[in-house]
């Protein structure tokens, strides 16, 4: 059978801040639930802005070009970003979900970033079916959890400054980084007047 790749813009969080979520997976309990899921491991840890292609076996050196190329004429500033919740579904088959979710102002940032990447990739001439419809910020903490939870928490803010082109191996837990960009400030710095 044939390796599947799946393609993705995504963001980490500071090594530091995987680190503390990590923590918060198993003070929370977020362990496997019967034989279904387990947490996500740290270095994993992130959230997917768009999900872009699969492809069975590799991915066509033409599509990581255009892709890379969207990458390359993004022009986006940092922006903050904040979780204050904690939530899991179950729905039911060991098909469930633990994640951080956020407030609308925490998350401004994060759907302005998703906005302009939308829109730089139509300009660049990807399919309208690599962009997503809708956008739902957050991070995935357990895959296959078994309960429903819903708690606020303290809050899991950061400064995102760069994002990267993921080719993520499906099923065998395993991000390999196409590229990574950083985000830019066109705010010139002024000196002392």
């Amino acid at each position: 059978m044939l390796q599947r790749h799946d393609l993705y813009f995504l963001l980490y969080p500071p090594a530091h801040l995987a680190a503390m979520l990590a923590q918060l997976m198993h003070r929370m309990g977020l362990l496997p639930w019967a034989d279904y899921g387990k947490p996500m491991a740290e270095e994993r840890l992130h959230i997917t802005v768009q999900k872009l292609a699969q492809f069975d076996g590799g991915v066509p050196g033409d599509e990581l070009d255009r892709l890379v190329a969207v990458g390359n004429a993004l022009a986006a500033e940092p922006f903050d970003i904040s979780f204050n919740l904690l939530q899991a579904f179950h729905r039911g088959g060991g098909k469930g979900m633990a994640q951080l979710a956020g407030s609308a102002a925490g998350l401004q940032g994060v759907r302005n970033f998703e906005h302009c990447l939308a829109a730089t990739m139509r300009r660049m001439g990807c399919a309208d079916s690599q962009i997503r419809r809708s956008f739902n910020p957050h991070i995935t903490l357990n895959y296959g959890y078994d309960r429903t939870i819903r708690s606020a928490i303290a809050p899991v803010a950061w400064r995102v400054t760069q994002f990267a082109l993921v080719d993520s191996l499906y099923g065998k837990g395993q991000h390999d980084v196409v590229a990574r960009w950083p985000l830019v400030s066109r705010q010139q710095v002024l000196g002392d007047w």
